[in-house]
């Protein structure tokens, strides 16, 4: 049993792969002849076809895209994923989902609640100039109608002087009185900046990665468990959310 499960398994994924060139075409005659079927024979085939099945699938799923774009520590690039993955329009397919677990994570100047979600727009960006100055850069943006939230990814660079202090003043600035604000400072340990100005104690949330991403599996597990049976036949779907859900590994890493 064990030598024919493995036969499958080597022998199905070229199988499938010639497929179209070993398929039936309709110039060739069809045959009249009764073909004498066992169905309890057939019954056993497809019985042990199933595990083999399942082996190829797993080895497929275990694919990490991440591995091939590279993403390794830099932060840049891991900044873009994080970015995509909390813009509400993305192609992950789980919309505003990480995005408001992450605003149940942010405090704000008046250590009230943040707003639980957006009202009529929310824009994310990446590598932002704030206030137009190209030597303060902020990893991501995320502008939103009822809010505004700078994010400073850190892996293994050091924090700049006063870093932090500066994005507050940008964030404040840029929110005017109008809007809630927030600076998110995600680093491996959640450790608290070098730099937090007297008058913005509270407006400042620090998260590690592992953290953050143990609360994007909650929601979004609970979400794709909702969902997933909506997109059962899309194929796209299930990559994209196998894609999310392999950065959120690679978070748990750093």
């Amino acid at each position: 049993m064990e030598t024919n499960h493995q036969y499958l398994v080597e022998w199905l994924p070229g199988f499938f792969q010639q497929w179209p060139e070993n398929a039936l075409t309709f110039n060739e005659p069809i045959s009249t002849e009764k073909i004498d079927i066992d169905v309890g024979q057939l019954m056993v085939f497809f019985s042990r076809l199933a595990t083999p099945l399942q082996t190829v699938q797993h080895r497929v799923l275990s694919f990490d895209p991440w591995d091939i774009a590279g993403l390794k520590r830099k932060e840049v690039r891991n900044s873009a994923v994080l970015a995509w993955l909390l813009n509400p329009q993305g192609s992950h397919g789980f919309g505003a989902v990480p995005l408001y677990t992450l605003l149940a994570s942010i405090r704000t100047s008046e250590n009230k609640a943040f707003p639980a979600e957006f009202t009529r727009f929310c824009r994310v960006r990446v590598e932002s100039n704030p206030n137009g100055d190209s030597k303060n850069r902020v990893d991501i943006e995320i502008d939103a109608d009822n809010f505004f939230v700078l994010i400073e990814v850190k892996i293994d660079a050091f924090e700049q002087e006063e870093q932090i202090e500066r994005y507050c003043l940008d964030a404040e600035k840029r929110a005017t009185k109008k809007r809630r604000w927030g600076v998110v400072f995600l680093t491996p340990q959640g450790k608290q900046p070098k730099s937090i100005g007297a008058d913005n104690p509270h407006c400042i949330s620090c998260l590690s990665w592992s953290d953050l991403a143990t609360r994007f599996e909650e929601s979004m597990r609970a979400d794709y468990r909702k969902t997933g049976s909506l997109y059962d036949g899309s194929s796209m779907r299930q990559m994209a959310a196998h894609s999310a859900f392999c950065f959120l590994e690679r978070m748990r890493k750093f």
